[in-house]
């Protein structure tokens, strides 16, 4: 019995072999037009899956967008936002995924404590911050635009903590194609 299973092993191999290798032959016609070596397949309407294609933004959409396209105001020393921050970004983040046409630069700034590296990497946390908001809402990744001015931007002149406030920010410039404008400044 186990001289007949031995010698039925070739053939048991070879049957497998066969069996597999035609089960994946490939076609070798290649469809006039193709110079690249590759086969070209034709894609039959159930192929390709029909999504309808964005509609373009509107100026009056733009101009909304811009508009509500507020600055987002931070902590001292901080990247996190708050309830109000979350709040204009959710909205803003609803019209970006209607139109995946439109991206936003996201500028962080932030006062003049600190170094001029120190203010710089503050900055781009809070850009960061913004922008890993939005894409978690949705908005995809190729729409935003990260930078960071640190403090060489204020918005007010240099005073004390409190008057500083209104440098710790993150602003916005909207830009469809090559049309841009500052949304937030």
């Amino acid at each position: 019995m186990k001289f007949r299973t031995v010698a039925l092993f070739p053939f048991l191999l070879l049957a497998t072999a066969m069996l597999l290798s035609s089960g994946c032959m490939k076609d070798k016609t290649a469809t006039a037009g193709t110079t690249s070596g590759d086969l070209a397949h034709s894609a039959t309407p159930t192929d390709v899956e029909q999504t309808p294609a964005p509609t373009p933004i509107t100026e009056e959409e733009l101009a909304v967008l811009r508009a509500n396209f507020y600055r987002v105001n931070f902590e001292f020393n901080s990247a996190d936002l708050g309830g109000i921050a979350r709040e204009v970004l959710s909205a803003n983040a609803e019209i970006l995924m209607r139109h995946p046409d439109v991206t936003v630069r996201v500028e962080g700034h932030s006062d003049r404590w600190g170094s001029d590296i120190y203010n710089l990497a503050l900055g781009q946390r809070r850009a960061e911050s913004v922008r890993r908001y939005l894409n978690d809402y949705g908005v995809g990744a190729v729409q935003l635009r990260v930078i960071s001015y640190g403090e060489e931007r204020p918005m007010v002149d240099e005073g004390s903590h409190v008057a500083e406030a209104p440098n710790r920010r993150a602003e916005f410039l909207v830009m469809t194609g090559a049309v841009s404008a500052a949304s937030s400044y």
